[in-house]
């Protein structure tokens, strides 16, 4: 009878789990072939009248080889493998597809096979004592957005409090380069090990991309295949405003069960926390551009304020002091500000424009000095003639 081991989570976790089938066949330094690779010798031998089956104790399927094969093959995966293993071979499958989950679930049910799965967990840091140090961490990183790190923190505590099993979704939204990605990041780094899956939705310009978001293709890689991928549970979609209308069905899926499904895959994505971005100004925009059915599925709303002139002043000052280790001693903070303050106006400013105007100076600044060589040579070249 052969032996099924299905592991549900991310490739460094079935890397683990191989690690230890290795550990249990005892035989870690054989090469044994990839699924790719047997594949590719059964057809060759069955070309050949070679009907023999290739004798290894392990055969193991990363989430990756279902991209290896035609579509027309991934209905028949679980006799496909069948055809490749012998009895009593253990066979270690990472995050299967639907029609080959089921497959086995079905000849477990009828005891054709042994089968057992392991799940990847996902943790959020939950220690109440480290909660106030890593929201004074993020305040101290995200400058001029207290009220939005407030109402984050909130729904962090509430999370880290409640046993919730639905996905919690936030929508970030305000003016471009306000901090918004920055927060979601810095919450990545102290409450998820810095671990985020992360997608920007402004490359899916089009109808094109439907086959990423709704699985329609088996051999290609999905938003099903990336969410059981994911290293934890917090989900990332960045610049929601700028994704197509046309797939805004999967994300009524996302957003309102427990589990994701799309035409490949089922995901369990219970307790995930989704963050959505957008340029939108108001909840009233946003209502008009999402319509009511994803609107009314967003959580909580936080608003990003344009900056104030004392941000300004230290968002300007902070990426002085950042980039300090490339100018060193050649110019001062001081005249970096002298000059850049003049440029910087006391509003409509962002974290984007005053860096690019912050890096304009020092430019020239640091250029003053090959200008000032420069003309001092030409004046050597050219000596005004006396009269």
């Amino acid at each position: 009878m052969r032996i099924y081991k299905i592991v549900i989570g991310s490739s460094s976790y079935f890397d683990k789990a191989l690690d230890e089938a290795y550990s249990i066949i005892d035989e870690k330094n054989v090469k044994i072939p990839s699924f790719l690779e047997l594949i590719r010798i059964f057809d060759a031998q069955k070309q050949s009248g070679n009907t023999d089956t290739v004798e290894t104790p392990l055969l193991f399927i990363r989430n990756n080889d279902y991209n290896g094969i035609v579509n027309a093959a991934h209905d028949r995966l679980g006799p496909l493998i069948e055809d490749i293993t012998h009895d009593k071979e253990l066979i270690l499958i990472h995050n299967p597809p639907r029609v080959l989950y089921e497959y086995l679930q079905d000849k477990k049910a009828r005891n054709l096979i042994t089968l057992e799965e392991d799940r990847e967990e996902y943790s959020i840091q939950k220690e109440p004592e480290k909660f106030k140090e890593n929201i004074l961490r993020i305040s101290d990183a995200i400058v001029g957005q207290d009220r939005a790190i407030i109402e984050i923190s909130k729904s962090l505590w509430y999370l880290i409090s409640v046993q919730r099993k639905k996905p919690y979704v936030i929508m970030l939204y305000g003016n471009s380069s306000l901090g918004k990605t920055e927060l979601v990041r810095e919450i990545a780094k102290h409450f998820f090990e810095g671990k985020v899956l992360e997608k920007h939705l402004s490359m899916f310009k089009n109808n094109n991309y439907s086959d990423y978001f709704f699985g329609e293709e088996p051999n290609r890689r999905s938003l099903g295949f990336d969410l059981l991928e994911r290293t934890s549970n917090l989900i990332f979609l960045d610049e929601l405003d700028k994704c197509p209308e046309f797939f805004y069905s999967a994300f009524y899926t996302l957003f309102d069960n427990v589990e994701f499904k799309d035409a490949t895959y089922d995901v369990d994505i219970s307790g995930a926390i989704i963050i959505l971005t957008s340029n939108y100004l108001s909840e009233d925009e946003m209502k008009h551009h999402l319509g009511m059915p994803i609107f009314y599925r967003i959580d909580k709303m936080i608003k990003f304020e344009d900056f104030s002139p004392q941000t300004i002043y230290e968002i300007t000052m902070k990426e002085i002091e950042a980039r300090k280790e490339e100018y060193g001693d050649m110019i001062s903070p001081e005249r970096i500000y002298e000059i850049v303050s003049k440029e910087i106006s006391t509003k409509n400013e962002n974290a984007r424009t005053i860096k690019f105007k912050v890096q304009q100076v020092i430019e020239n600044l640091l250029f003053k000095e090959v200008e000032n060589s420069l003309a001092d040579k030409e004046k050597s070249l050219c000596p005004e003639e006396k009269t």
